[in-house]
């Protein structure tokens, strides 16, 4: 299905050729926007049909001109052409990287080779990495320590401010000030290509939005939730008013609507309102008892959101994860196979440890034909990497209406915490 202002959900989505869009943000700040609807896998893992945009931006001070990160290898030249329409790249003064993975520093060789005056600056760790990745040579190259000012004349300047582990060593934010514009990194980033280049103000818009932005921290930022909330203790008294990402729409009119949500997701904070379900099933019976769970759910007024790995059906797992979360039950369900739990299944319960965990209640089903070991190996993985197993239910074959009443009854007698 298609969402609001053109932001795709789902596998309907047709893919069509890049597109690059500018756009001036404010007085000083023109957003360079490549839109990449091609894509199906991002960082060859996470399943993305609603594609995603690369973002860099122009700053143009009194004295000096800074670009702020660059895009993803392949789009170099509608890169190019588009930031010609704003600046001739040998005027660039600064070329200030962020974020050294190559879905941000791609185009950096090719934007090196016009503007030959330019000094890169970054983290420490940020040149040996470009080095590395490009087999170049940057000769012009300015370490940035927490708290350095870039003078672009006036008082006009930008502040940058480490924030390690958003979500490799050497990412950074820079403030622009006296615009009080964030340039945030891959923090604050969703995936989509949203209709809108800037967030509008309108509240439906931003909060199917949210699904975006909860997918990408999940999967990209949810195994350094800890550090989300150091960088976010040193952004307190900042006062941003806007937000700048690397990924989907500049935030304007919902900054501390979106600073809630990064605390809250970093902090673990629950919507007792929602339940996950997930399972594998090769033969059915898992998949009788999960639906028929799911209906007992949504009977007591939970939204349940259902993902299925089947002979038909395969679930998005970068949705799983993202959904998983915030929400307050979790209900897993996957058959014995070869003595272990379901391999597909099994990678699943790896990736909602690292990256989904915070003490959701979970409900573990399970079913087998001769030998049943699953539930236990389930409950075992998930109780030890930070949920809270309430229930386990499993039988040989179909598993009775009964038991799965008393499981789900387990499951909800008490709420998760807040």
């Amino acid at each position: 299905m298609c969402g609001h202002d053109g932001i795709h959900r789902g596998h309907e989505v047709f893919h069509t050729g890049p597109r690059v869009r500018v756009e001036k943000i404010s007085p000083s700040v023109y957003l360079i926007r490549v839109d990449d609807e091609r894509i199906r896998f991002f960082e060859a893992l996470w399943e993305i049909p609603e594609g995603v945009t690369y973002n860099a931006y122009i700053v143009t001070g009194p004295e000096r001109i800074v670009l702020i990160d660059t895009v993803k290898k392949g789009f170099e030249g509608i890169f190019l052409s588009a930031l010609r329409r704003i600046v001739d790249p040998r005027d660039i003064d600064a070329i200030v990287v962020q974020h050294a993975e190559p879905d941000h520093s791609g185009a950096l060789p090719r934007v090196l080779g016009h503007a030959s005056r330019a000094t890169v600056y970054a983290h420490p760790l940020a040149k040996g990495m470009l080095e590395g990745l490009y087999g170049l040579r940057i000769e012009r190259f300015k370490p940035v320590k927490d708290g350095l000012e870039l003078s672009l004349g006036g008082d006009t300047k930008l502040v940058f401010i480490q924030t390690a582990w958003l979500h490799w060593p050497e990412t950074m934010m820079s403030l622009l000030e006296p615009e009080q514009i964030l340039f945030t990194g891959d923090a604050f980033g969703a995936y989509s290509v949203p209709g809108v280049l800037v967030d509008s103000g309108n509240p439906e818009v931003f909060k199917y939005y949210i699904y975006f932005m909860r997918k990408y921290f999940a999967t990209i930022i949810g195994a350094y939730r800890s550090w989300v909330t150091k960088a976010l203790d040193k952004l307190a008294g900042l006062e941003p008013k806007m937000l700048a990402p690397l990924h989907g729409m500049v935030i304007e009119k919902h900054v501390q609507e979106a600073i809630e949500l990064y605390k809250g997701w970093a902090q673990g904070r629950l919507d007792r309102s929602r339940a996950v379900v997930v399972y594998s099933s090769m033969y059915g019976a898992v998949e009788e008892a999960m639906e028929r769970i799911a209906g007992m759910l949504e009977a007591r007024g939970l939204e349940v959101s259902v993902y299925r790995f089947t002979d038909a059906e395969r679930a998005s797992i970068a949705d799983v994860i993202g959904e998983a979360l915030d929400a307050g039950y979790l209900v897993v369900g996957a058959a014995t196979y070869e003595a272990h739990v379901f391999p597909l299944m099994d990678y699943v319960l790896g990736l909602l440890c690292s990256k989904a965990s915070a003490g959701q209640r979970v409900l573990v089903v399970s079913s087998y034909a001769w030998g049943g070991v699953a539930a236990r190996k389930i409950a075992e993985k998930l109780g030890g990497c930070g949920f809270n197993v309430a229930a386990t239910v499993e039988a040989k074959g179909r598993l009775p209406d009964h038991a799965l009443e008393e499981a789900v009854e387990k499951l909800l007698s008490t709420g998760p915490e807040q």
